[in-house]
């Protein structure tokens, strides 16, 4: 499904242009974002680097959700600054 916007916390939002929000099987504990054209990754590469957990909210077409993600991917010297997150935990909000 495609990702309207990113959130940190409440204000704290993540610019980017375009993002899709993958849940596999239907399953809200198997789930992945990719964000396309993120213009700071430095929170990201900081994340991948120290292999930190980061809490996200995602407002999408179907709903705002939210869950734990890991930083599994990461290509700043792609023209479109690709970054690829998985969950790690349940993705909240997310309907069936």
């Amino acid at each position: 499904m495609k990702i309207d916007k990113v959130f940190l916390g409440k204000d704290e939002r993540i610019t980017f242009d375009t993002g899709e929000l993958t849940v596999k099987n239907d399953d809200p504990e198997d789930w992945e974002a990719v964000l396309y054209g993120v213009e700071n990754q430095r929170f990201f590469m900081e994340a991948l680097r120290d292999s930190r957990k980061e809490h996200l909210i995602f407002e999408t077409e179907a709903g705002t959700m939210d869950g734990m993600v890991a930083v599994e991917g990461l290509d700043p010297a792609a023209a479109e600054n690709v970054v690829t997150v998985t969950g790690t935990s349940t993705l909240n909000g997310y309907k069936q």
